[in-house]
């Protein structure tokens, strides 16, 4: 597993792999663990998920996988790309970043079930080291660790060191009964989860003989006629265990596979069962190794056979439990916690702890929200628009697409056309977010049309605001006026208070089309947040009003507003707001020739893009740094930063901003009076575009490479880029 070893003498790659309830996650666990104890093995950390691949309702693609192990490697959700190959591609490439910087991971990937689940998200041979566990031998490059069940002798000595650590020496159990402590072990097929089971029940009872335990699984065998061979032992000890459970143990423990997500806090448990004391139950459970702990203090688990076969526990009692009634408890319970939190981010001013709390809810429970969300049930549509402010907060559209796809199924199955129409438009802002802007378009004109005929008028609003971002990014212009102007009209109308800020948020639009009047509406949205006190908001009114400024050419009253703003994102704890803000008052000051206070400007840019992880954002910083040393005449600075924001473009692959990165390196040689430099760097921009088939960007880059070649005396060459120029340039005159 020592990265630092030779990679033809040890595999980068474990799998650990036998049935279950041998002990895959506990070994590997234990070696993760050991090896983040050996200095400079693995610097990068350690990464762990669960695949869940046994598991039908919880099971894990790998491009969900994939999704949150890039969001835990700083990746924002905007800039995940959606297709297997492309999140596979990027994921790999931000491994191999770690690993050239000295800074290698430990890849932990437990429960594949299969060798499509799991091998995506192995990193590079040369880049990373994993441990992946299955119940089957999979076939991915790895040396295969066969985990088998333990031999009798350490299957005996197991029982016993759990007696003695429970009982201590005076606890003579095993030594005299030593038959009876074999024919245990055989009947528990030697699997360590069926031991621990049945010597944790013999340590809860000391005065209790083997020889009953042993009659006892005996006779469960008998009632688990629809269990495999080769489960037959455990299955018993789970019988056995639950028979020895108080009837409220036992109904609680039924009740617990309704939670829908991975684990379960005690807040939620009592919800779910109606008990109020439910710890003292759960700890209980935790002792006979029916549940365990979950990855953080007051939270709790069922392993995947232990869920499963309370699951058909509860379904045989599911009348007694009342097992419906307990459902919607539990999902009610997440509902009002969602909606709480949710109002709470709304109307975020950055001036409690409210804000706080709310946030680390909804992170602590996200798993279970999600799943919850995607239960089909009423309560479950209602929790999918009540984690909307939280998805977009944080960045969350994997999430948020998954829920809203859910929550439209149930809709339609319901046929609900006013609240299918508001999921529509929730879609189509979401595919926006992602930068999918076609789609989010098609959705958003189905979203309007449903919403105008059931008469949602908060839908409608909702659609014509993500048609007019959408129709913005699309170049459309006037469209996306039009498009914001109404869905302004319909909040003022309602008398809503974000009318005014909807009308600020158009303007950038408006900008393309009169600069003057998109001003003007900035500054009525920023008068109006003032007066709502809305922070956040005005943060985004005066970031606005800023680029509008710059645009018209009062670069000083512009850098003032987004100074501005970027103080009001920080006081709110907004990062990624506060980084963007400082990135165009640093655009603003280079404008005004304010070169080293723009330097340092965007060096702070820089610095919040790499605390917040945002890949993307760092990249562009960079460019604008590079440009802010450029016009300060600092050429090799420049360069170098160019290239650092090049390479990053590359790992999150936007050929297009590569290919500006490149060019604006060209630039600064150019400058320079380093004319062969800066043709090859144009020859690259021009490439970058051709690859990226990104043909405005693809003409500029043919013009300046062609007057360059021109002035080196590069004619022959120079004329065949001028020729492609007007070539292009007559496409798209066509267009």
């Amino acid at each position: 597993m020592d990265p630092s070893r030779s990679h033809q003498n040890t595999a980068r790659f474990a799998a650990v792999v036998g049935m279950a309830g041998v002990g895959k996650t506990e070994l590997a666990l234990q070696a993760a663990a050991e090896a983040k104890k050996r200095t400079g093995w693995f610097p990068g950390g350690i990464l762990f998920i669960n695949l869940f691949g046994y598991d039908n309702e919880r099971y894990i693609s790998p491009e969900q996988a994939l999704g949150s192990l890039l969001i835990a490697l700083g990746i924002p959700g905007e800039q995940i790309p959606l297709d297997l190959v492309d999140r596979t591609r990027l994921y790999r490439s931000i491994l191999s970043v770690y690993a050239s910087r000295g800074k290698h991971i430990l890849i932990v990937i437990d429960n594949a079930s299969s060798d499509g689940q799991g091998e995506p998200l192995l990193p590079s041979h040369d880049d990373g080291t994993a441990i992946i566990t299955s119940r089957h031998s999979l076939a991915v490059g790895a040396r295969i660790l066969d985990l088998d069940v333990l031999e009798p002798s350490a299957s005996f000595e197991l029982v016993r060191r759990v007696l003695f650590q429970a009982r201590g020496e005076n606890d003579s159990r095993v030594a005299q009964e030593q038959e009876k402590a074999r024919a245990l072990v055989e009947l528990c097929g030697n699997l360590p989860l069926a031991l621990q089971i049945c010597a944790s029940l013999l340590a809860d009872s000391p005065s209790r003989p083997i020889s009953s335990l042993v009659q006892a699984l005996f006779a469960a065998h008998t009632r688990l006629d629809r269990l495999k061979q080769e489960d037959r032992a455990v299955r018993a000890a789970f019988e056995l265990s639950y028979l020895q459970l108080s009837a409220d143990a036992a109904r609680i423990l039924r009740l617990l596979p309704l939670n829908p997500g991975p684990d379960i806090s005690f807040r939620a448990a009592a919800h779910l069962t109606g008990d109020p004391n439910i710890e003292v139950v759960l700890e209980d459970l935790a002792r006979a190794h029916l549940i365990e702990p979950g990855t953080t203090w007051g939270r709790w688990r069922l392993r995947d056979l232990l869920r499963l076969y309370a699951d058909e526990k509860g379904k045989e009692h599911a009348e007694l439990d009342e097992r419906q009634f307990s459902l919607e408890r539990v999902l009610y319970f997440y509902l009002m916690g969602a909606t709480s939190a949710n109002l709470i981010l709304k109307e975020r001013n950055g001036r409690g702890e409210d804000e706080v709390e709310a946030l680390e809810w909804l992170e602590e429970e996200r798993s279970n929200l999600v799943a919850a969300a995607q239960t089909g049930h009423e309560i479950g549509v209602d929790l999918a628009f009540a984690l909307d402010e939280f998805f977009h907060l944080r960045r969350y559209f994997d999430d948020w697409l998954a829920v809203i796809d859910s929550a439209l199924k149930a809709l339609r199955i319901r046929g609900d056309l006013h609240r299918e129409g508001w999921a529509l438009a929730t879609l189509a802002l979401v595919l926006y977010h992602v930068r999918r802007f076609d789609e989010a378009l098609e959705i958003g004109k189905a979203a309007l049309d449903i919403c105008r005929r059931s008469g949602n008028r908060y839908g409608e609003q909702a659609a014509l605001n993500a048609l007019s971002q959408s129709l913005y990014h699309l170049g459309e212009y006037r469209d996306s006026v039009d498009a914001g102007r109404k869905a302004a009209e319909i909040l003022h109308e309602l008398n809503d208070p974000q009318a005014a800020k909807a009308l600020g948020s158009l303007a950038l639009a408006l900008q393309e089309l009169d600069i003057q009047e998109a001003i003007q509406l900035h500054r009525d949205a920023v008068s109006d947040c003032q007066a709502r006190e809305d922070r956040q908001g005005e943060a985004a009114m005066r970031n606005l009003l800023g680029m509008a400024l710059r645009k018209s050419g009062g670069f000083t009253e512009a850098a003032q507003e987004h100074w501005a703003a970027a103080t009001l994102y920080q006081e709110v704890g907004d990062h990624h707001g506060e980084a963007a803000a400082l990135g165009s008052y640093g655009l603003a000051l280079q404008d005004a020739g304010r070169y080293a206070e723009a330097i340092h400007a965007h060096s702070q840019d820089v610095r919040l893009c790499e605390e917040t992880g945002d890949r993307h954002a760092l990249a562009e910083a960079l460019d604008n740094l590079a440009l802010a040393h450029r016009r300060a005449g600092q050429v090799d600075n420049a360069v170098v930063i160019y290239r650092q924001a090049a390479e990053i473009f590359q790992e999150v692959e936007d050929l297009s901003m590569e290919g500006l990165a490149i060019g604006g390196s060209g630039r600064a040689f150019e400058e320079a009076g380093r004319l062969g430099e800066a043709i090859e760097a144009y020859r690259d921009a021009v490439q970058y575009f051709r690859n990226a088939n990104d043909r405005e960007n693809l003409l500029m880059a043919l013009e300046v490479l062609g007057i360059a070649l021109m002035k080196g005396g590069f004619s022959e060459e120079s004329d065949k880029v001028r020729q492609e120029f007007m070539t292009l340039a007559s496409a798209l005159d066509a267009c």
